[in-house]
């Protein structure tokens, strides 16, 4: 189009200006915030200047603690709270929030257990057993942090049940209600959820501490490896994301029973305090009943059909060429290997739970 000067008082920048704009507005992304217009006080140059496009502003990190903070809606990510169709996996929150919350959380940690080491010191002389340093270091682990730390996460899935109440029909009437289609596989596996979100970063964070300790105290490759593996599974739920929607169970509302079991590690002569057993057996044979019917709940009657629901859908998921579900094979992969190991433990460890307690019955009869 023709360019007219806007005055004859300053032809030489009339003209400059007229080019630059021709220029800038042939080459500018159709999102630049640049005006294509100068001031003839202003030099070519700082003009020119002016006129580049600029950078979306970059979030600043902030503290992941509610649910509500893991509900991020921007540009890159959908307000629905569902994955786009470009393999996307909802308003997640960025990355530098992430690891921004992940070393508070450690470090809470770390904090928690200094803060229950120093407690039972003042207290050493209530008892011969907490006269051990080391004694008070063990008991301040598994409570600081191992309690702590399941404690959270299954709090968390138990807040958010509701996501995942169209199971309930399900598993009651064996796969035989219609409350999960296998055609919402997509909807179950790629939705993002801010709550799952949640336990999984929670859970990260304490797999990380976990694991340092079981590097620390020489627990052996087998709880390395566990911690590795859990680990690998939450961030790839968080990161690319997926199975959300298990992830509420799996990670959250799980762990009510290992938290209990946490705590009764305590009193086992060989991962806890030796004689605190014998010390106080009430409230061994206590926590030994309340874990027995914490784990048949969860682990022995609520797993096994909502770990038929996940592979299932993971199935069908990696059987498909959706750009969501190709992106995410490797992940699925491995979420359904960690899934068939642990149930595979789950028997094992129900018939171990099942003569442990026979044998602690007996010893109090």
């Amino acid at each position: 189009r023709p360019c007219r000067p806007p005055s004859s008082f300053f032809p030489s920048l009339s003209r400059v200006a007229c080019r630059l704009s021709l220029v800038t507005s042939t080459h500018l992304p159709p999102r630049s915030s640049c005006r294509q217009s100068f001031s003839p006080q202003l030099p070519p140059a700082q003009s020119e200047a002016m006129c580049k496009p600029t950078a979306p502003p970059r979030r600043k990190a902030s503290l992941l603690l509610t649910t509500e903070s893991f509900n991020y809606d921007d540009d890159s990510s959908g307000s629905d709270g569902k994955a786009d169709g470009k393999g996307g996996h909802g308003p997640a929150p960025p990355m530098s929030s992430t690891f921004f919350t992940l070393s508070f959380l450690v470090g809470f940690l770390v904090g928690i257990e200094l803060a229950i080491r120093w407690v039972l010191e003042r207290f050493q002389d209530y008892h011969p057993i907490l006269g051990v340093e080391v004694n008070r270091q063990i008991l301040a682990r598994h409570i600081g942090v191992d309690v702590v730390g399941c404690a959270s996460v299954a709090i968390i899935g138990l807040r958010n049940r509701h996501i995942i109440r169209d199971m309930i029909p399900g598993g009651i009437t064996f796969g035989r209600a219609d409350s999960m289609p296998e055609a919402g596989y997509e909807a179950r596996l790629f939705t993002y959820h801010p709550a799952a979100q949640h336990v999984l970063l929670f859970f990260f964070a304490y797999q990380v501490k976990n694991m340092f300790d079981s590097i620390v105290w020489n627990d052996g490759i087998v709880f390395i490896l566990h911690h590795l593996l859990s680990g690998a599974a939450a961030w790839g739920g968080m990161f690319p994301g997926s199975t959300h929607y298990y992830a509420i169970f799996f990670m959250g509302i799980s762990e009510v029973s290992t938290a209990i079991l946490c705590m009764l590690a305590n009193f086992d002569d060989e991962h806890g305090v030796v004689g605190l057993g014998d010390a106080f057996p009430l409230a061994k044979v206590v926590l030994g009943v309340v874990f027995a019917v914490a784990f048949i709940i969860c682990r022995s009657v609520l797993w096994p059909f909502v770990t038929y629901y996940f592979v299932r859908d993971a199935r069908n998921a990696i059987k498909s060429d959706s750009p969501r579900s190709r992106s995410r094979r490797g992940w699925l992969r491995l979420f359904v290997f960690s899934c068939a190991g642990l149930s595979i433990l789950q028997v094992l460890w129900l018939g171990e739970i099942i003569m442990t307690l026979k044998e602690e019955v007996s010893k109090m009869m």
